[in-house]
């Protein structure tokens, strides 16, 4: 498991002198997040043979953790099968105060996405979860030759990522400001004004803003032109596919579902830039 990292965000650092008053409001006011670093390493072949991770690594891209018996993901309408994005195993993650992520098993994601097209199938996405995990590959699926022709047809990614987490801590100041979800005292309102406005122009400048691939915290909506009609609850995945950086999915569930670790409601939207 990846150990906490507490360390103050880069624009508590670099916050200019005048906004010196701020500095201990902000910093009681920044929330845990889980940052996903992801790294290269390779792709699958052109035989569907090559992936480098085992079924049960955290991972975007490769083949899945599927235990025998159990049916890849299809669109309930359509009856195609789902690209398989991620899987998260759980066993690597650090735990942040009230994101009740399980401790144990993996959760997958898929999406019905046609990537030539840019269009979702009727059910979007699926998310799976598989609360005991099993090392003996005797015991899933490995054969996954069966995907060739959706794989080829639908233009699904064949690189491979390994991934890790830590956390961080972010203000997320764009969307709790205009929610007002920040009690500012009244004795900082006209400097939390004046701050507002240099963050958005240092977001602009670092290109900071929606801060990478993570698991909680919160999205900048306002940059996803689409419409999330349903989309409810929490973020739960924030995912800017590291091979094509133009696709961003956003995933959201409701707290009391993540508790009871019920992923069939789960939200999303799709944006390419």
């Amino acid at each position: 498991m990846t150990e906490e990292n507490n360390n103050t965000p880069q624009f508590l650092r670099d916050l200019p002198p005048p906004f010196e008053p701020l500095q201990s409001f902000l910093a009681k006011n920044l929330l845990p997040y889980i940052k996903i670093t992801e790294k290269d390493v390779g792709n699958l072949n052109s035989d569907l043979t090559g992936d480098p991770l085992h079924l049960w690594q955290s991972k975007i891209g490769g083949h899945p953790y599927l235990p025998e018996g159990t049916n890849y993901p299809v669109d309930g309408q359509t009856g195609e099968m789902m690209m398989f994005l991620m899987q998260v195993n759980c066993t690597d993650l650090p735990q942040i105060e009230g994101f009740h992520l399980p401790q144990q098993g993996i959760i997958q994601f898929y999406s019905g996405l046609d990537v030539p097209m840019c269009e979702l199938s009727p059910e979007k996405h699926r998310i799976l979860y598989f609360p005991e995990v099993f090392q003996d590959k005797s015991k899933l699926v490995t054969d996954f030759s069966f995907t060739e022709n959706i794989r080829e047809n639908h233009e699904w990614y064949d690189q491979i990522y390994a991934l890790e987490f830590s956390v961080e801590q972010d203000l997320f100041w764009e969307d709790r400001y205009s929610d007002e979800q920040i009690d500012i005292p009244d004795d900082l309102m006209d400097i939390a004004e004046d701050f507002n406005t240099w963050l958005s122009d240092y977001d602009d400048d670092n290109k900071t803003a929606g801060l990478g691939n993570k698991l909680g915290g919160y999205v900048y909506l306002d940059s996803c032109e689409v419409d999330i009609e349903g989309a409810k609850g929490r973020l739960l995945l924030q995912l800017k596919h590291p091979f094509n950086s133009d696709d961003h999915f956003y995933f959201f569930i409701e707290d009391s579902d993540l508790i009871n670790l019920n992923f069939s409601k789960v939200g999303s939207c799709f944006w390419r830039m």
